[in-house]
């Protein structure tokens, strides 16, 4: 369908007359709304000719829009049409635009110009949308005379419209508007065709049409109608800043922007989505926004599109492909595209994320790491918060101290603090939490079971970036297998300095021994000192013993190993002590395996005497004596329990010390002397014992097998 002259629309859509523009098959190509109003026009058809209303069907009026096209002058005929069993009266102008189209204009009745005038007055202020003002003029020598004014412009200008009728134009308007009116004016009356125009006058903006009347061949009058449009070129104006502002949004914006209709095509993108995609805008628009989506979020993009097209704003992160099939990764947020109610399509915003993913995942990496340092280090860890509450401790930690997990969460440090911890220790570990780390503090600290764990302990305080401490890490070292070793060393160089003092005491001491003793032998002949001797012989029996026990403890004794019965060594040694047990009321329940171990027989033999005799010492009132020998593992196991009067926990950790014993004539090396004996055997030896109790003391020795 034909267009028609771009200046003619402003016309047509603003005047409230009935107007419509056809060609020359009749087919309307333009009309504006009080056309369809007035007749009742339907929207409906498409495409729509004269002859499709019922109400242009009359033949004079088709007539006369025909000779239309002939004419370079403006016909005026007065017509009736029928609508809805009434009769409207027109007058009906007719004018050519070019050698296409004519403009087709109907004026209510009454035919008479004034009169129509006058009638419209009232109802144009009150139909126009916009403030109008509505000129006749007649030509006066080179100037414009106004025949008649009217219109609602009036009274807003506060200008009344009796003073204007019948001046010139150049009375009413400045100079400078008079030179740019009245050419127009003189345009339309010598060419019978319609000028609009638009301009600025007394503050308002406007666009005023310009109508030649002609009859006969000659322009008699012309109409002016001058419309109000400040408000629309405001609304213009703020479109225009609306749409730099969306420009500037679209094109300047840092991050990815494309704009998506409801088929998923790419409708328009930014600058930074080519930049990023490293493609010209032309390689995507047009395209399924899905085919630049890695393949494996195809669906999953898909869905999240049909949300949005249905008015949820969502954001999701995708993965696309650029142009030189790098993958980027994109936080993408879906906005529904509103218009009239409708959901036209949909606003992609994506900011590139990919920097952000490949640190995240080298943070996990180092996390991973981390955290398999912190769960598999054979050291304690843990970490604490600012003011000393647990948040979190590895296994080796628990598995130390004998606490769960949640019985130490949120619990403080110093709830493992010891009775038997130095408070020096205990001041400097809570000043760590200010920020004075701590490194190799041997301390202790309590266990579930209450015991004392020696540990050394590391802390180190967590820093946030302005300095302040927002967390502690807190390591611990299991320092009791050390701490035997330092005890085992220490009495090994003790038992060293003890040999070589024992071994110049008993050298010395048993050569005058030797003496005495003989002359003590003679003396006995001699009935008066008898009772003397005896004791004098019993004290120097004492020293002997003594004497062998320093020489068996600092000379390395020449041992014959070889394949003996456990069993019958242990029967052996009750035999032995028998008596001495009976003399002292206490009964003897033993139960044995057959056993054999690759030992020197009165070396292991002079052991269990030693332990009976100190367990028959300790029970003088009586009691009950208890031995078992039974196999574990790859051991012989022989334990040995009695009912006496038992040992504190103090006294208990120096027995087996050198000149340390808890019998009032002791000297502490019988212990030694065992103990020595069973490691040299590749044994152990460990005493228990518990105050009214009794003791129990547990020696393992390697076994033979039957051969």
């Amino acid at each position: 369908m034909e267009d028609f002259p771009v200046k003619y629309k402003s016309f047509i859509n603003r005047t409230t007359a009935p107007v419509a523009v056809v060609n020359e098959r009749l087919q309307i190509v333009g009309m504006n709304a009080a056309l369809k109003k007035t007749f009742h026009l339907d929207n409906r058809i498409k495409d729509p000719c004269l002859m499709d209303y019922p109400v242009f069907r009359e033949g004079e009026f088709i007539s006369l829009v025909l000779n239309g096209f002939k004419r370079d002058f403006i016909e005026t005929t007065p017509l009736k049409f029928a609508l809805n069993e009434q009769v409207l009266n027109f007058n009906v102008a007719v004018s050519r635009l070019n050698e296409e189209v004519s403009l087709v204009e109907i004026i209510f009745e009454p035919h008479n110009t004034e009169k129509m005038l006058i009638h419209t007055q009232s109802s144009l202020k009150n139909s126009f949308i916009h403030p109008i003002l509505m000129f006749k003029l007649v030509k006066s020598e080179n100037d414009f005379q106004i025949e008649t004014a009217t219109g609602s412009l009036f009274s807003l200008l506060g200008i009344n419209e009796e003073n204007v009728e019948q001046k010139r134009v150049q009375e009413i308007l400045s100079k400078e508007h008079a030179a740019e009116f009245i050419p127009i004016c003189e345009r339309v009356w010598e060419n019978q065709v319609e000028e609009t125009c638009e301009g600025v006058v007394y503050g308002f903006e406007f666009i005023a049409s310009f109508i030649p009347i002609v009859e006969n061949g000659t322009t008699t009058k012309l109409f002016s109608v001058v419309t109000d449009i400040s408000s629309i070129k405001k609304t213009q104006r703020e479109l225009d800043r609306n749409q730099q502002k969306y420009q500037s949004l679209m094109y300047d914006h840092a991050d990815n922007i494309f704009l998506i209709d409801r088929n998923f095509i790419i409708k328009e993108i930014n600058h930074a989505a080519e930049k990023r995609m490293k493609m010209p805008s032309d390689s995507m628009i047009g395209k399924d926004y899905r085919n630049f989506v890695q393949k494996e979020r195809f669906e999953i993009t898909k869905g999240y599109f049909q949300r949005a097209l249905a008015g949820e704003t969502l954001t999701y992160d995708t993965v696309i492909v650029n142009n030189d099939l790098t993958e980027s990764h994109i936080h993408c947020t879906l906005i529904p595209i509103f218009i009239d109610g409708n959901i036209e399509g949909v606003y992609g915003v994506g900011r590139d994320i990919t920097e952000f993913v490949e640190i995240d995942k080298k943070l996990k990496q180092m996390i991973t790491i981390l955290e398999a340092y912190f769960n598999h280090t054979n050291d304690g860890a843990s970490l604490l918060s600012e003011d000393g509450a647990f948040i979190t401790i590895n296994d080796q930690f628990k598995l130390m101290l004998g606490w769960k997990k949640d019985e130490l969460i949120r619990g403080r440090i110093s709830d493992l603090f010891h009775e038997e911890q130095p408070d020096e220790d205990k001041e400097k570990i809570e000043e760590a939490f200010k920020g004075k780390d701590i490194d190799h503090l041997e301390t202790c600290l309590k266990t579930k079971n209450g015991k004392a764990l020696p540990v050394s302990i590391n802390i180190n305080s967590i820093h946030s970036e302005n300095g302040e401490v927002i967390g502690i890490a807190l390591f611990i070292q299991d320092l009791t297998s050390i701490k035997v070793t330092e005890n085992l060393l220490k009495k090994s160089e003790q038992l060293s300095l003890i040999g070589q003092l024992a071994a110049g005491v008993a050298h010395e001491i048993r050569n005058p021994l030797t003496t005495i003793k003989g002359f003590l032998q003679l003396l006995a002949e001699d009935n008066k000192a008898a009772n003397y001797i005896e004791l004098l012989q019993k004290e120097l029996d004492r020293i002997e013993f003594i004497t062998g026990e320093f020489l068996s403890l600092a000379r390395p004794q020449a041992t014959k190993f070889k394949r003996t019965s456990l069993n019958k060594i242990i029967h052996d040694a009750i035999e032995f002590i028998k008596m001495e047990a009976f003399n002292s009321h206490i009964d003897i329940d033993f139960q044995i395996e057959e056993l054999d171990c690759d030992c020197e027989l009165n070396q292991i033999k002079q052991v269990f005497l030693n332990i009976f005799m100190n367990a028959i010492e300790a029970m003088p009132n009586g009691g009950q004596l208890e031995v078992t020998l039974k196999k574990e593992g790859e051991n012989a196991a022989i334990v040995i329990k009695d009912t006496g009067a038992g040992i504190d926990k103090e006294r208990l950790k120096n027995l087996g010390e050198p000149f340390y014993s808890t019998k009032e004539k002791g000297t502490g090396l019988g212990l030694l002397v065992c103990r020595k004996i069973v490691q040299s055997h590749k044994g152990t030896m460990d005493i228990q014992s518990e105050v009214n109790k009794g003791t129990k003391v547990l020696i393992t020795i390697p076994i033979l097998h039957s051969t």
